[in-house]
């Protein structure tokens, strides 16, 4: 999955998309945060890439959670 958002924005042909894309890619968001030179030249500053990344962390437990109420009832 961390991979997936990013070779997906390649695919993207509208580079203002393609930047979007980008910046909520869980692999830019956890790499922005490891940052501490050039962060003009990243997609998601830091503190954002950290949201970024909790908000995919808090979606993948969400889903784990529902698959397991759901299945072992």
């Amino acid at each position: 999955l961390m991979y997936v958002v990013t070779a997906v924005s390649k695919l993207v042909l509208d580079p203002a998309w393609q930047h979007r894309v980008l910046r909520v890619a869980p692999m830019n968001a956890g790499l922005a945060i490891q940052s501490t030179t050039n962060l003009s030249k990243l997609p998601i500053g830091p503190w954002a890439g950290l949201g970024v990344l909790a908000a995919w962390t808090a979606a993948a437990l969400l889903a784990g959670w529902l698959l397991l109420r759901l299945r072992d009832a």
